[in-house]
């Protein structure tokens, strides 16, 4: 069961929202969007879940085949006046799950002891705990998930955790947006780099760099010149250089040029670095308008 996006743009307020998105997610594997605010993320899981209509290119959910589809997006539509058991019921007779499916999802949810109380008197991570177990009823095919732990306690975020876990072990395909870089890190097999509502790159998390290093030094300047005259690669990511070099030589080269490093690991996927470069991205289509 997978997800065809090809070519999909979607238009808003005189510009694209979304601008030649072609990408594939596939099931047992979580996605993770990643981008400034404005990127397109929001837009990007509203289109897949059917509540935007693609102006340009065309989305295949499971090829054309009927599939359950859990969102908890922007604005997760609960009813203020229902309470938490009642928005759970309405919900769990939509998609056809028994009964005692609301008991277990409350339960799950750390959510039985609000049961009776109305969505509008929640907590912001209450609101958001309802939400998610909400989209999970009916055991969906594909999750998506915008700003998940947005309010959640730690207790919360651990339970946002385990539970991607659970649903990529059965098969589903979930794809998650978060500002929370080293929570979202944790979850995620593939990273989406969103910008200006373009897909800046695709980076799988579970790729480790052979050699190379991560350096934040004194002096980026002066650092990246001397990687590069002893002949070794050096690229700027923010404060921070990727260097082609390991971890060693990479010290001895700041040792030998007296400049002082502040931090030096192996190198890696980085979604700090991945979302430095969209801001960036972001930054200088805003002052190009």
């Amino acid at each position: 069961m997978t997800i065809d996006l090809c070519n999909v743009g979607v238009r808003g307020r005189g510009r694209p929202r979304l601008d030649d998105i072609t990408i594939q997610f596939a099931p047992a594997m979580t996605y993770g969007l990643v981008g400034p605010n404005g990127a397109g993320k929001t837009s990007l899981m509203a289109a897949v879940a059917g509540l935007v209509r693609p102006s340009t290119g065309t989305i295949s959910v499971a090829g054309g085949q009927s599939v359950v589809i859990g969102a908890v997006l922007a604005e997760n539509g609960l009813h203020p006046g229902r309470t938490v058991r009642e928005t759970l019921r309405l919900r769990a007779a939509y998609v056809g799950a028994p009964r005692s499916d609301v008991a277990a999802a409350l339960q799950s949810s750390g959510l039985e002891r609000v049961a009776r109380r109305r969505v509008g008197a929640l907590s912001l991570g209450m609101k958001m705990r309802l939400g998610i177990a909400v989209a999970l009823l009916g055991d969906p095919a594909v999750v998506l998930l915008d700003e998940p732990m947005n309010g959640l306690d730690p207790n919360g975020i651990v339970w946002v955790r385990e539970t991607v876990r659970r649903l990529r072990a059965r098969g589903a395909v979930v794809v998650i947006s978060s500002h929370l870089l080293s929570e979202l890190e944790s979850m995620i097999d593939v990273a989406v780099v969103m910008s200006s509502g373009r897909i800046a790159c695709v980076q799988s998390m579970n790729l480790q760099a052979s050699s190379g290093c991560i350096i934040e030094v004194s002096d980026t300047t002066r650092m990246i010149d001397a990687l590069t005259a002893s002949g070794e690669t050096a690229e700027r990511r923010g404060d921070r250089i990727l260097a082609g070099c390991a971890v060693a030589e990479g010290v001895r080269l700041a040792v030998r040029h007296d400049i002082d490093v502040r931090s030096i690991v192996p190198a890696s996927v980085d979604l700090e670095m991945l979302y430095a470069e969209a801001s960036a991205g972001e930054h200088i289509a805003e002052v190009g308008r």
